[in-house]
């Protein structure tokens, strides 16, 4: 058997089941199951909100053959309290040798895994570790980021072709592996768009019922919409750079230079729409001249909404979230522009 690793929120999810379908794929030989048990471990300090569970069956329709389902339930249970009991969140998340220990101990199925583990690089101690960290230093910087993103644009095609040979999506695998979670499917050269209309027909979204909603979208389909996908809050410190050092004026600059009569739609958690209302100018608008409205309803159960919405906009403007990426990847207009902070994300514009 393969299985696949998955966790995280809705656009990771995505991301894992395209991963999964890809594997399924290249390996038809013996069956493929899902792994999402952190789903089911209680969130405790120091441990990754999984925002609201798993989703992409209540959403989407998709029933995926969880691993779970072969497992007896007094089993599944000691599997779950001896993962939660290796706290692995407290080693950067390194989640993959206790899933495989727990599943072996408890549950008598033996996979050999190939998830690479994370690593702090402040931790290590050879000098090409200690480089690379230095490196990750210097690219937060406003020098740094420029620098880092003019070279990923340089050598992109170089780079897209050593990421591949380093980790290639679609490919076979031994039997009794514990695979999956390398989310690279956001960017060039891993074969995303081998799956598109695979991944198209499933991820279909249910029918918008909620008033706010149904009157947003027709707003979004009579203009030149543009979403502008403005998450901050849990991804700051992944995406702040965005903010500080003119990622969304470049792209809005290259939207209204391209686009006529263009209307921003912003998608904001709640913990962010009021600093975004207060800052502009940090987006390259003026909220008095500038055509814009804020959608800020959708929570909980209905967040899966924003990025309905965002699908329907002409054009897309998101940072480093999958939730953003989908958004704009879901997106039908041929037209479209698709403004990204890193050049080698899938079919996007850099900025």
């Amino acid at each position: 058997m393969r299985v696949v690793h998955m966790d995280s929120g809705l656009g990771n999810q995505m991301l894992d089941y395209a991963e999964y379908l890809a594997i399924k794929q290249m390996n038809p030989d013996s069956e493929c199951y899902l792994e999402n048990m952190i789903y089911e471990l209680p969130h405790v300090p120091g441990m990754f909100s999984q925002w609201n569970g798993y989703e992409l069956e209540r959403i989407f329709g998709v029933h995926v053959p969880n691993i779970k389902e072969i497992i007896d339930g007094e089993s599944w249970d000691k599997v779950l309290k001896s993962l939660e009991q290796s706290q692995f969140w407290q080693e950067h998340w390194n989640f993959a040798p206790y899933i495989t220990k727990a599943l072996k101990d408890e549950a008598g199925i033996t996979l050999s895994n190939c998830i690479a583990p994370y690593s702090d690089l402040a931790e290590k101690k050879d000098i090409s570790g200690r480089l690379r960290y230095y490196l990750s230093l210097f690219f937060k910087t406003r020098i740094g980021y420029h620098v880092k993103r003019i070279l990923r644009k340089v050598m992109a095609e170089s780079i897209i072709r050593k990421e591949n040979e380093t980790y290639n999506v679609f490919q076979k695998y031994e039997d009794n592996v514990f695979i999956g979670h390398s989310l690279a499917f956001r960017f060039k050269g891993f074969g995303l768009e081998k799956m598109e209309e695979q991944i198209r027909d499933a991820f279909t979204f249910p029918q918008i019922t909620e008033q706010r909603n149904i009157d947003i979208m027709k707003k979004i389909r009579a203009t030149q919409s543009v979403a502008i996908h403005a998450r901050r809050s849990d991804l700051l410190s992944v995406n702040g750079y965005c903010y500080k050092y003119g990622f969304f004026k470049r792209s809005i600059k290259y939207i209204k230079k391209h686009v006529d009569n263009p209307v921003f739609f912003f998608f904001c958690d709640e913990k962010s729409i009021g600093w975004c209302e207060e800052n502009e100018k940090v987006f390259g608008l003026d909220f008095k001249k500038d055509k814009v409205y804020f959608v800020d309803w959708n929570s909980g159960d209905e967040s899966f909404r924003d990025m309905q919405l965002m699908a329907e906009c002409k054009h897309n403007v998101f940072t480093e979230s999958s939730f953003g990426f989908w958004g704009a990847f879901l997106n039908k207009n041929p037209k479209k522009i698709t403004c990204a902070p890193d050049p080698l994300i899938v079919a996007t514009n850099s900025f």
